[in-house]
């Protein structure tokens, strides 16, 4: 904005002397206005130049993202309805895709959760809808009904699909002009005032330099801001990118895993087919391990993890966690009792995964788990005779990407499954400690037994007292 000359009238009810200081002064002091006007005019622009690049940026991440993660949950929905077809899996196999599935329409809806305030709500009406009808198909798939999910896939999850991406189509393409146009409109903001300060500068008494400086000094605070900004945009994008990848790569992996489980248990496959089909098992279960640590990382990133504690059997979950540790052979002693706790069951699984494939790993030949409970909380232990690690580097265990020198911690590991778990567990209200007792290497996972409204609850039923909702 460049502003109007002062009338003469005003000029004229200026006080000072007809002479050349005076004139000079006055003059001085309409520059100084002039600039203190321009340099406000300029401010707000660029601020508001960021704020709208900023806001157009992040809901077109939002909307990649979105888009993104409903065609992986289309084709997850089609593979479970293609597995739960007699001929084509065994039950195992099934369940993981109906599993994948499930996680996958869980995902896509948590997507409503960080849209921005200005989101069309009809978008998050269709998302609603599609996640709806993906879960019925899935539904209907578990329940051995594969021909009419096949039906519901194709006459509701493909049309709401279909309409679902066609709008947030049409929004990433009005997103993308707004950037490009609020990014042309924040250049010629700039270039205006370059020119402005270049004109200037020559003609002004030290007092006008001064308030040059102290205006170049708020344009470079406005441009670190927007760099800032821009940088905070570039770790979303990274990690909605690798969020992205890991959904895409786990449909593909329980393909694998699925067809490698079909495989191996044809009786007619000689011992070396088998081993050699366990191999593959390994290695994709390490994959998926590595998969869920980077997914799960992306989303306590962006603040989007969803946490849903209940009450669950502890020896339950690790013989479930435990179970493809078991297939391939490992050898694990398990001495866990029946033990409740009050804790999300996905990553109550996903900690003693990690647990156990470090203990197997890095640790030496026996490792055992173990659990008890003391003083209110449910306490499990994974303990292996390996070397551990060196003093120096135990207070950097828990530290993402950990790294002893140029080696990996533990081999087939991105550096991620010891701190993604201390966060899990951190989470759920519970804790994970790392401690070298007498050649063994011990992780310590401490979880909540009871919330506090389902311990009282007990205690009354127990004692005849009267229970008051």
């Amino acid at each position: 904005m460049i502003n109007a000359p002062i009338p003469l009238s005003v000029s004229s009810r200026v006080s000072v002397k007809t002479t050349w200081s005076g004139r000079i002064f006055a003059a001085s002091l309409i520059l100084i206005m002039s600039m203190g006007l321009f340099g406000v005019a300029v401010l707000l622009s660029n601020t508001y130049g960021a704020a709208q690049v900023a806001a157009n940026a992040r809901q077109l991440h939002w909307t990649n993202a979105t888009l993104g993660a409903a065609g992986i949950t289309r084709a997850a929905v089609a593979q479970a309805v293609f597995f739960s077809f007699d001929d084509v899996s065994n039950a195992e196999g099934k369940a993981n895709a109906i599993e994948e599935a499930r996680l996958n329409l869980a995902g896509v809806l948590e997507m409503t959760e960080s849209a921005d305030s200005g989101t069309n709500e009809d978008i998050v009406r269709n998302i609603e809808a599609f996640v709806a009808a993906g879960t019925e198909t899935v539904d209907l798939a578990e329940t051995d009904h594969p021909a009419v999910a096949e039906t519901a896939r194709i006459t509701t999850v493909e049309p709401t699909f279909a309409e679902l991406s066609a709008e947030l189509g049409a929004i990433q393409a009005d997103l993308a002009a707004l950037v490009i146009d609020s990014e042309q409109t924040a250049g010629r903001i700039s270039r205006i005032t370059f020119v402005a300060i270049s004109f200037l500068i020559p003609a002004v008494t030290m007092v006008v330099f001064w308030l040059l400086l102290r205006r170049r000094m708020r344009e470079r605070e406005i441009e670190m801001n927007a760099s800032l900004e821009a940088e905070k945009e570039v770790n979303r994008a990274k990690d909605e990118f690798i969020a992205g990848l890991s959904h895409e790569l786990r449909t593909p992996l329980t393909t694998i895993v699925g067809f490698s489980e079909i495989l191996r248990a044809d009786p007619s496959l000689s011992s070396d087919a088998k081993e050699q089909l366990g191999f593959i098992q390994t290695s994709s279960a390490d994959l998926s391990r590595m998969v869920a640590d980077l997914l799960t990382a992306a989303r306590l990133d962006a603040s989007a993890l969803n946490v849903q504690p209940q009450i669950l059997d502890l020896a339950e979950q690790v013989k479930t966690a435990a179970a493809a540790h078991l297939r391939a052979g490992e050898n694990l002693e398990i001495r866990v009792p029946s033990i409740e706790a009050y804790a999300d069951p996905l990553h109550v699984r996903q900690i003693v995964h990690n647990l156990v494939s470090n203990a197997i790993r890095h640790g030496g030949g026996r490792v055992m788990i173990s659990g008890t409970e003391k003083a209110g909380s449910a306490v499990l232990v994974v303990a292996d005779n390996g070397p551990g690690v060196s003093p120096e580097m135990e207070k950097r265990l828990f530290k993402r990407f950990f790294h002893e020198g140029r080696k990996a911690l533990v081999s087939g590991s991105v550096g991620l499954g010891l701190a993604i778990s201390e966060e899990l567990a951190i989470r759920m209200g519970g804790s994970l400690q790392y401690q070298r007792v007498d050649g063994w290497t011990i992780f310590t996972l401490r979880l909540p037994t009871l919330p506090e409204h389902e311990s009282r609850r007990r205690e009354l039923l127990t004692t005849g007292g009267e229970i008051r909702e």
